[in-house]
């Protein structure tokens, strides 16, 4: 859950969802649906799926991984995870590169290249491992960990009060504050996508199961195509749920943003001329079904309104 999230955002969905799966055999036995319920609203959903299809294979093979390389053949599970996991659980003596401890170990090298050069993670994992204690990689990863994240920070980094500072090539040189060096950012793409509002005689909305190649894998939205407009996009809108599709004047718009690209999506709100056969027509306010987070809120807004025209 702390992939790529802040942890004051993770923690209310880590208890839930420990709650809801409090071990590896329960997790194992849910359904795809419900943990992906449990983690609405997070993002990157990829992460829940490999969660599910980590838990399972655990179950099936009887044990957890004890070393760094078991641990790579766990679906969802990087060089990171693998070797945090690994030394602080296991006490396998391997060294866990996240962010902050690459940040401290290409200071402490005074590299001047940034953590994404493959290099770079080479030099720093090398150093690193040349003066692991044995017996205490688990102790050792965390401090390091710590250090990045309170004193080595990424900018105005703490050096009057590091401890390694008398071994620090960048404080020597006077390049703590300048180390890593960033990469150019390449600037997101915008994608265009169309999505029908389709509502029943009593006010509900049509979502429809995304597959798992859809940039919503798994969860349930509006039916939407990528296209760049609503005429462009009816044809395939019509053919998705299967009914014919007269947009009814009233139109929404959000943008979300995710991990390649931003995403603008139109909701048009359309008339069938017939009950579509496909997804399923829930209450805007409760469709108790996993749905992300901006459908949710437009959902919400539906409900409201509703609510004040009645």
């Amino acid at each position: 859950m702390l992939q790529q999230t802040r942890v004051e955002t993770v923690v209310p969905y880590y208890l839930r969802f420990l709650q809801a799966f409090p071990d590896v055999r329960a997790l194992a036995s849910a359904r795809q649906q419900d943990v992906l319920q449990a983690w609405a609203g997070l993002g990157y959903y990829a992460r829940a799926r490999n969660l599910l299809r980590a838990a399972r294979k655990i179950v099936r093979t009887g044990h957890l991984p004890t070393t760094a390389a078991g641990w790579r053949r766990i679906p969802g599970v990087g060089p990171y995870t693998a070797a945090a996991v690994a030394s602080i659980a296991f006490g396998q003596d391997v060294v866990a590169l996240d962010g902050n401890v690459l940040r401290v170990g290409v200071r402490l090298l005074g590299l001047q290249k940034p953590t994404t050069d493959p290099a770079v993670r080479r030099s720093v994992e090398a150093a690193l491992r040349a003066v692991l204690p044995p017996g205490r990689a688990g102790e050792f990863n965390q401090a390091l960990m710590d250090l990045g994240a309170t004193t080595c920070l990424p900018r105005n980094p703490k050096c009057g009060v590091c401890p390694v500072r008398p071994f620090c090539a960048a404080h020597a040189r006077g390049l703590a504050g300048q180390l890593p060096r960033r990469r150019a950012r390449r600037p997101r793409p915008l994608r265009q996508f169309v999505a029908a509002l389709v509502r029943d005689r009593r006010g509900r909305v049509l979502l429809v199961r995304q597959s798992p190649e859809g940039v919503w894998g798994g969860l349930w939205t509006l039916p939407y195509v990528e296209a760049p407009s609503w005429s462009r996009a009816r044809p395939a809108l019509q053919r998705l749920v299967g009914v014919r599709l007269q947009p009814d004047g009233t139109c929404w718009s959000f943008e979300h943003a995710f991990s390649h690209f931003r995403a603008h999506f139109r909701v048009q709100d359309v008339r069938p001329d017939r009950e579509p056969r496909v997804g399923r027509f829930v209450r805007p306010q409760h469709p108790g079904l996993p749905v992300p987070a901006p459908v949710r809120r437009l959902l919400a807004r539906l409900g409201q309104e509703r609510q004040q025209r009645e």
